[in-house]
């Protein structure tokens, strides 16, 4: 009754020190991933003389046309419309396939179900490496090498196993009454699946989307294996490929405006749907 009294009375607890240590460990952990973010942005606004009379100092004059250079002259503007085509394009076929799947599995009770759903799930433990030589194979016969039509299938393909694992789970926990009373109605399997089972399924499929964005724009080995023109290099590639080139050309500075173009998208989605990714995973979790 006391310890109860005592949490009810809006009485702070002291820290104890193990929480004190924890949270230092965090703030310095955090400061070594953003004071090199800073740095990479304060260097991109620098001179190229700057940058090699000293690395830590801070920019005499803001030189913002470093960021037009690396748009135009390095290719990340053609890059960066590479790389929308390729998550937009992967992300609708990943939602159509997963969410079809999904709905299938979690709605309708059929012979081998089970079987299907822990076949997939146990594909999970398969790593990206013991894939890769089969999926090239793949990807040359059917003819999708160079091209970001078949670099968008691969994609779309990719997370389907871990997407299956968080919105079938949300999927069961949808109300039956629902499809029932759309039934009644004369609707149809599809028409429940579309105007239903995707609707109520927005959060998770959110959520899984935000991950999906992040692993395919972020992906780097994919591209560099599956792709061969320069023209259709997505960020990741291109950034890299700019960065061997800088060995003979030296124009850092333009390079690191590159990063930071780079670095934007994902900290502009990440900072966006951080509470809704959150929420999302914990309301998957209890409908599972």
């Amino acid at each position: 009754m006391a310890e109860a009294a005592y949490k009810d009375s809006g009485v702070v607890k002291r820290l104890e020190v193990r929480d004190v240590v924890i949270r230092v460990l965090l703030a310095l952990w955090a400061l070594a991933i953003i004071l090199p973010l800073i740095w990479v942005v304060y260097t991109s606004l620098k001179t190229n003389q700057e940058f090699f009379m000293g690395a830590w100092q801070l920019p005499k004059s803001m030189q913002w046309n470093n960021y037009y250079r690396a748009w135009t002259q390095l290719g990340i503007g053609q890059s960066f419309v590479n790389t929308i085509i390729l998550i937009t394009g992967a992300m609708l076929l990943n939602t159509f396939i997963v969410g079809l799947g999904c709905y299938t599995l979690a709605r309708f009770d059929f012979k081998g179900r089970d079987i299907i759903y822990w076949y997939i799930i146990g594909s999970y433990f398969i790593t990206g490496l013991n894939t890769m030589v089969t999926g090239y194979i793949l990807m040359r016969k059917l003819g999708l090498l160079n091209s970001l039509f078949g670099l968008i299938i691969n994609y779309g393909a990719a997370p389907i196993v871990f997407n299956t694992l968080i919105l079938n789970a949300f999927m069961k926990g949808q109300p039956k009454e629902l499809e029932e009373a759309a039934y009644i109605d004369g609707a149809s399997y599809w028409q429940t699946f579309w105007y239903l089972g995707i609707p109520l399924a927005r959060p998770a499929l959110l959520t899984i989307n935000v991950f999906n964005f992040m692993g395919y724009y972020n992906n780097f080995i994919k591209p560099l294996l599956y792709i061969r023109d320069p023209e259709k290099y997505p960020l990741s590639v291109a950034i890299y490929s700019m960065a061997q080139a800088m060995t003979y050309r030296a124009d850092w500075v333009t390079l690191f405006a590159g990063f930071v173009i780079m670095m934007i998208p994902t900290i502009l989605i990440y900072s966006i749907f951080q509470n809704q990714i959150i929420q999302n995973l914990n309301i998957g979790a209890l409908k599972g």
